[in-house]
């Protein structure tokens, strides 16, 4: 009874609130057409969106609050207009260019979502995690996280680009299923409870992300999108970081990813990521692709091979005569006790230690290897100077190398890393995608025609 008399109280309060309005006898005299939001004449940006998005590509951009489009029952903000053109232009730049590029146009118009829908604010879940993106039936995807994206800083614009590739991964998957050995990889470590794992566990498990271990599909996406965004670099650094049996299941899921897109769509995923990377470092000054960059984070994965006698790209691009004199030094030092170089290799052990790994031959042909220990040092004006120093370690290749005949001969080599301040950078692009990130090296500084290089 009770509650039935508030119930009703409460209604009568409703009613009675209301009714004052009803009496006015006034006329209201207002223009609706200035509050016309359902179909607001065209703007400049909205031309500039009709011109570059929805003309060449078919594309619509939502950027007006739609409730509709995202989930009702959440709390969800509009995104700022002062927003939206550079998100278009990263969706031009970062995505829709680079796989036009590379697939052509045909693939990017065929298989491209036409709507792409922006909000302000991330999408809270309950879980305590945000949703940044969506795709919803391979047709459309909605981005959140809009509001606080600073273009000017590259680390945030990357990340909301791994997003786009991310869904448009779930988009081509709806077309072409995930090979079914993808799954088998990591099939047991698979956490739809993906927020309780730290990141340092899902890396070691093979997960290129912690999220990547909900389920496989979503790991397929993650691979792709971090491969292509944070790029080769990155990746063979967090690859070798996870221990062997968790680089060997992250190295089988990128040949996994990047045959897919061969196979089945005929795309070249190197040429993808150097476009990707390319656009980056060019539009939003991405340094984290620079040689310095990754000298300095100990990115540099795999050991910088050189090897004048078996390098087909000497031929193509060319060596430096004066360094040329150098290494003929060498030659000559070792040739006193009838020894002869191969090759070398530089191991970046840390961001302030490297490893010279020498291969040369005996009088009889035999092969040996002999190592030696230098430190960088890296200037805040990108100045790299190198010190050796004797660590003290009694593996047989650092005995090689402490051998008094073999020393002397290597001996111009070694003063030439101590007695010159460097630099280091990469091949020119010149050289093409497929060698991006594969040849750098050292040039002497204001002397950039004495220098080394080789493969990675």
């Amino acid at each position: 009874m009770k509650l039935k008399h508030i119930f009703y109280a409460g209604f009568g309060v409703l009613l009675l609130a209301g009714a004052p309005s009803c009496k006015k006898s006034e006329t209201l005299d207002v223009d609706m057409s200035r509050y016309n939001v359902d179909n607001p004449p065209p703007t400049e940006l909205d031309n500039w969106i009709t011109s570059n998005l929805t003309d060449p590509y078919n594309i619509q951009l939502v950027y007006r609050f739609e409730r509709g489009l995202t989930d009702v029952g959440k709390d969800i903000s509009p995104v700022k207009l002062d927003k939206v053109k550079p998100t278009a232009e990263a969706i031009l730049n970062i995505f829709l260019k680079t796989y036009e590029k590379v697939a052509g146009p045909a693939f990017i118009k065929t298989y491209t979502p036409k709507q792409f829908v922006l909000y302000g604010s991330p999408s809270y879940n309950s879980n305590g995690t945000i949703t940044l993106g969506t795709a919803d039936g391979g047709r459309r995807v909605v981005l959140y996280e809009l509001n606080d994206l600073d273009f000017t800083n590259a680390a945030q614009v990357s990340r909301k680009m791994r997003t786009i590739h991310h869904e448009f991964t779930h988009i081509v998957n709806q077309m072409i299923a995930i090979p079914p050995e993808f799954r088998q990889v990591t099939k047991a470590e698979y956490n739809e409870d993906w927020t309780s794992a730290s990141a340092a566990t899902a890396q070691k498990q093979g997960f290129v992300s912690t999220y990547a271990s909900s389920q496989y599909t979503e790991d397929f996406a993650e691979m792709t999108a971090h491969l292509l965004v944070e790029g080769q670099l990155w990746f063979d650094a967090y690859a070798k970081a996870a221990g062997a049996d968790g680089q060997a299941k992250l190295k089988r899921k990128e040949a996994l990813v990047v045959d897919y897109f061969r196979q089945y769509f005929n795309i070249n995923f190197r040429e993808l990521q150097y476009e990707v990377a390319k656009v980056l470092r060019e539009k939003y000054n991405d340094n984290s692709k620079s040689f310095l960059y990754a000298l300095q984070n100990n990115m540099i994965a795999n050991p910088l091979v050189v090897d004048f006698n078996g390098g087909a790209h000497y031929a193509e691009y060319g060596q430096s005569a004066k360094f040329k004199e150098v290494w003929d030094a060498v030659i000559a030092g070792l040739g006193v006790n009838n020894r002869r170089p191969v090759s070398f290799s530089i191991v970046i052990k840390s961001a302030t230690e490297l490893q010279v790994q020498h291969n040369y031959t005996n009088a009889s042909g035999s092969s040996f290897f002999a190592w030696y220990d230098f430190k960088i040092n890296v200037a805040p004006n990108g100045d790299i100077t190198f010190e050796h120093f004797d660590s003290g370690a009694t593996d047989t290749q650092y005995n090689n190398g402490r051998n008094s005949q073999v020393k002397a001969g290597f001996k111009p080599f070694h003063d030439y890393l101590e007695g010159h301040v460097f630099r280091g950078d990469w091949i020119p692009e010149s050289a093409g995608p497929l060698n991006f990130l594969k040849f750098g090296g050292f040039y002497v500084k204001d002397d950039p025609s004495n220098y080394f290089y080789g493969k990675f």
